[in-house]
């Protein structure tokens, strides 16, 4: 279940990752760019969950909420999971050291 503590932790997440792919994109830009993405993505929907649906303010919970709520969390999920990738193409392009 979610909590209003969960959707102040995710867009704080989110702006971390929003500030890591924003540092990232002058070392590599490929996967300071796909992270930048993937926060993105994660900070448009834990926006539109926190302003749209208002949870745990006073709105009936119908089968419809129950439906947004998941694709939220869908859409968060799926912008992590493209921060990931960011994070490990960016990983890959580290020179070797020695």
């Amino acid at each position: 279940m979610i909590t209003n503590a969960g959707l102040v932790a995710g867009l704080i997440v989110g702006l971390v990752f929003l500030l890591a792919g924003l540092l990232l994109w002058s070392r590599a830009p490929s996967g300071g760019l796909v992270v930048t993405a993937g926060a993105l993505v994660m900070l448009g929907a834990e926006v539109y969950g926190l302003a749209v649906l208002k949870p745990y303010v006073g709105r009936s919970y119908d089968d419809q909420w129950y439906e947004q709520l998941a694709t939220i969390e869908a859409l968060v999920g799926l912008g992590l999971l493209v921060c990931a990738a960011g994070l490990v193409a960016h990983a890959l392009r580290l020179p070797k050291r020695r």
